[in-house]
């Protein structure tokens, strides 16, 4: 079975391989067809996920995944979501203007002394532009974050709305998917 997931916006070509994976019978090979980095590593991160075999061949601009079913796909479950903390930026800032800029700097950083730290900080709409921008004044605070092992995810639509993605210096990208699977997980939320 072969899937054509090239110009799909995100999370598109994870939902659609989730669905061709659920209609792949044993033994069959799946191959994806990917134009972007951002689907390609959103796609190989939930095959990760599912504990998947692949490989990945890479060819001018597009990339074929291909997997090869083994077995029953029931029995294969994403990650059991435990219960912990999630950060959601929604924006570089927390309220307006230069008084935002620093509230985000002072909370980002105070957040490295806290006893509980969250497991992941889910960026999404300009506060991408955190990871993308050395020169970002919450740029150092953020990679303090990362290097203390907690996962920082930015929405690969917003990275390529900003034509950044090619930018990204901290943190992986992710999709709708990822970000919705934690909103609606285990997870306890924490918005700014």
């Amino acid at each position: 079975m072969k899937i054509d997931c090239r110009d799909l916006a995100c999370p598109r070509p994870v939902i659609e391989t989730k669905k061709a994976l659920e209609n792949l019978k044993g033994n069959e090979k799946l191959e994806i067809l990917l134009n972007s980095q951002a689907s390609k590593e959103n796609v190989i991160r939930f095959l990760k996920s599912l504990n998947l075999e692949f490989y990945v061949n890479d060819l001018d601009d597009e990339s074929v995944v291909s997997i090869v079913k083994y077995g029953n796909m029931d029995q294969i479950q994403e990650q059991n979501l435990q219960d912990y903390n999630v950060l959601f930026l929604k924006s570089d800032k927390v309220g307006e203007g230069e008084l935002g800029k620093n509230l985000m700097l002072g909370f980002l950083k105070t957040l490295k002394d806290l006893p509980s730290k969250p497991k992941k900080i889910l960026c999404v709409n300009d506060s991408v532009l955190i990871n993308t921008d050395c020169s970002h004044m919450a740029f150092e605070a953020m990679k303090e974050l990362e290097n203390l092992g907690i996962e920082i995810y930015s929405c690969g639509a917003c990275l390529e709305f900003f034509g950044k993605s090619a930018d990204l210096k901290i943190g992986k990208i992710g999709n709708a998917y990822e970000i919705l699977n934690e909103l609606f997980g285990k997870a306890k939320i924490i918005s700014l």
